[in-house]
């Protein structure tokens, strides 16, 4: 998988914000279904943590039945998502740690910040097996526009 872009259409964009502000106050998470850097499907996923109000644990039975989706349409998991409720749309140490021990260090982890609930933001990043951080263009269809 490219550093470079990592497409998400904007339906789907729509969708991973849908499912993160009807989880507020708790983040949310799911996971992104797809070929290479090309996002298909987004699997919107219960949050099973014991402090979901700041921390996120996927449920690991809908998660595997994703993994079961994903093979059966010759696709693969390219993505991990989850909400940021009152910070900003970047890894926390917490995620950091989680994808160094999750074995998910080949996906882009996506994270939609609701520190403004009106505007939601949506940021990409990779996270490599030293824990290093790199943020990741997010591009999608349709006309692209400037936020002033």
């Amino acid at each position: 998988m490219s550093n470079q872009n990592f497409f998400i259409p904007k339906k789907i964009i729509g969708e991973i914000i849908s499912h993160a502000l009807n989880y507020d106050p708790n983040e949310s998470c799911g996971i992104l279904q797809g070929k290479g850097n090309n996002t298909t499907k987004f699997h919107p996923l219960r949050n099973i943590h014991e402090a979901p109000q700041n921390r996120y644990t996927i449920d690991p039975v809908e998660l595997m039945n994703t993994e079961r989706i994903c093979d059966e349409d010759d696709e693969e998991i390219i993505g991990i998502m989850h909400s940021h409720t009152h910070t900003q749309a970047y890894p926390s140490e917490t995620d950091v740690k989680n994808a160094l021990t999750s074995g998910y260090i080949e996906q882009i982890y996506v994270i939609v910040s609701l520190v403004e609930k009106a505007r939601p933001i949506v940021k990409a990043f990779k996270i490599n097996n030293h824990g290093e951080i790199s943020e990741i263009f997010i591009d999608f269809d349709g006309p692209k526009y400037i936020s002033r």
